[in-house]
This record gives C-alpha cells, sequence and structure tokens, in this order.
C-alpha cells in the first residue's frame, strides 16, 4: 500500500511542475493584456473621453443659456436695434459720398472728347478718325496758346502723341486721352500768370516709387515729371495752383536749381503800388529758377 502511495505522489510530483507552468504562463499573459489595456485606457481612452465631456458641457451650458435667452420676457431690445439700424444707415450714406467724390474728381481724367451735334447738342466722339482729328487740333492750339502767351517751350517739351496716318485703336486712344488732359490742366495752370518763363518738359514715367500696388482695386496712378524756369517767389502759387487742380495730382518731390537768371527791369514795370512792394523794382529780387517736380495723378476705378 505504501508503495502505490510513492507512486502516486511521485505521478504528481512529475506532473505539478507542468501544471504550474502552464498556470504561470496564463497569468503572465492575462497580466500582460491587462497591462496593455490600462495603458491604452489611459493614452487614448481617457483623453478621448475627457475631451468629449468637455464638449458636451460647452454645448449644454450653451443650450441652457440659450433657454435663458429664449424664455426671457424682456430679450427684445428695441433701442439697440433701432440704433444698429441708425449706424448702417450712416455707414451706407458715407460710403456713397466716398463713391461720390471719387466718381466726380476722376470725371475730368475719364471724359472723351466731344463733338457739337446740331440736334442732340455735345455728344461723345465714338469714331476713333474723328477723335484722332479733334486730339491733334487741340493739341496744337495748346502750342499756339504757349507761344502767344511768350512763354518759351523747350524741345521735345509736350510730346503728344503722333499715330502717323494710323487710327488709333480705342485701347490706344483711351490712355491717350487721360494724358491730354493731364497736359491741358498743366498748361492752363502755366498760363494762369504763376511766373513761368519756360516750360521745360512734361514728361510721364512708368511707375511711381511712392505707389503703394495694394490700393490697385481702387486706384492706378499716372506718374510725370514737370520742368520748369519761373520767378523764384511763384513758385508756391505754381505749387497751390497744381495742388488745387480739378485733376488730382500728388506731389513726389520737388527740386529747384539756380539759373544765374534774373528778370529783366522791364519786365518787372507794372502800376506804382507794386513798384513800392518789398522792392519789387529790384531786379536780383526776382531771380529766375529751374524747377522740377515728381508727381503722379491718380486714376481712379470705376
Amino acid at each position: 500500500m505504501n508503495i502505490g502511495k510513492n507512486t502516486t505522489f511521485r505521478k504528481l510530483g512529475k506532473v505539478l511542475p507542468d501544471i504550474l507552468a502552464g498556470m504561470t504562463g496564463f497569468w503572465i499573459l492575462n497580466g500582460t493584456a491587462f497591462f496593455l489595456l490600462l495603458v491604452f485606457f489611459f493614452v487614448l481612452i481617457f483623453p478621448l473621453s475627457n475631451r468629449h465631456s468637455r464638449a458636451y458641457k460647452a454645448i449644454e451650458d450653451l443650450t441652457t443659456t440659450l433657454k435663458w435667452y429664449a424664455t426671457k420676457k424682456d430679450l427684445s431690445n428695441d433701442a439697440w436695434i433701432t440704433s444698429a439700424r441708425q449706424e448702417t444707415e450712416l455707414y451706407k450714406q458715407e460710403i456713397e459720398k466716398c463713391e461720390s467724390f471719387l466718381k466726380e474728381r476722376d470725371n475730368r481724367l475719364e471724359a472723351i472728347f466731344l463733338r457739337e451735334d446740331p440736334e442732340k447738342g455735345p455728344i461723345k466722339i465714338e469714331d476713333e478718325a474723328l477723335w484722332k482729328n479733334e486730339y491733334m487740333k487741340r493739341s496744337s492750339a495748346l502750342l499756339t496758346k504757349l507761344q502767344t502767351n511768350n512763354i518759351a517751350v523747350g524741345e521735345g517739351a509736350l510730346l503728344f502723341q503722333n499715330w502717323g496716318p494710323d487710327i488709333p485703336p480705342w485701347d490706344a486712344i483711351l490712355p491717350a486721352q487721360k494724358r491730354f488732359w493731364i497736359l491741358e490742366a498743366i498748361i492752363s495752370i502755366i498760363l494762369n500768370d504763376t511766373g513761368i518763363t519756360k516750360l521745360g518738359k512734361i514728361a510721364f514715367r512708368e511707375s511711381s516709387p511712392a505707389y503703394d500696388p495694394s490700393f490697385e482695386q481702387l486706384y492706378t496712378v499716372i506718374p510725370l515729371t514737370i520742368s520748369v524756369e519761373l520767378q523764384a517767389d511763384c513758385i508756391q502759387f505754381f505749387l497751390h495752383d497744381i495742388l488745387k487742380s480739378d485733376i488730382t495730382f500728388v506731389i513726389e518731390g520737388v527740386t529747384i536749381l539756380s539759373t544765374n537768371k534774373t528778370l529783366p527791369h522791364s519786365a518787372l514795370m507794372g502800376s506804382e503800388d507794386d513798384l513800392n512792394k518789398d522792392g519789387a523794382n529790384n531786379p536780383a529780387s526776382n531771380p529766375i529758377i529751374d524747377v522740377t517736380i515728381d508727381a503722379y495723378v491718380i486714376d481712379y476705378k470705376a
């Protein structure tokens, strides 16, 4: 009998390590799985759950606030609504004023030559050949005005467009028309008794360093340089007349150089009152200077 018990214990001793080894592997596998689940929960599930909880709370708070506003008896604020409507109306009025101002300032530059129609009166010239003839006639008239008023004109001072025998298309006419109005405005200023003795040159430039291209949707510019010879004490009046012109000039810079010339005494002879003003009868008090003005004209968009 003892022999049988010993045999059983020996068999159990051989099997038990195998059983324990299998159980150890089982618990290690379960522990590893449990650990991975904890890591997954704290790394992914828990933060995501918190985020959803915060979003849910924010929506719940917003819903509560909206319900409070919806159930509130004095929600409608008539004074605020009236004020907002008045503010909107004032804003629209100011925008309309600005648009009207820009359009009015740009009317002169955007205009096209007119011709007299017996039935309709003045009408816009829409024929390219007729426009070219009108352009040549008016350009010649401007030069004649300068000569009539004894204003010396430098060589190539006025570079009017010359198409020769060709008829210009409208895409060439429109910029030439704008430049003509600019030349006409400057010549009118020169003839307006501003003390100018010589027109050196009016030259159009390709670009202006002072222009900000970010405003291109509102306006572009037509840069130019004006060179004149005039009496020194008249420069302020010349600049003033440029800035108050119907065409919107912006002066970028002014360069003044001495010519070592003075106005002849005979040219200063005027009324007795004029001779007594600040020594105006002294030729040395009226030196002639060269003035170069860099400017541009604002061309507003329609």
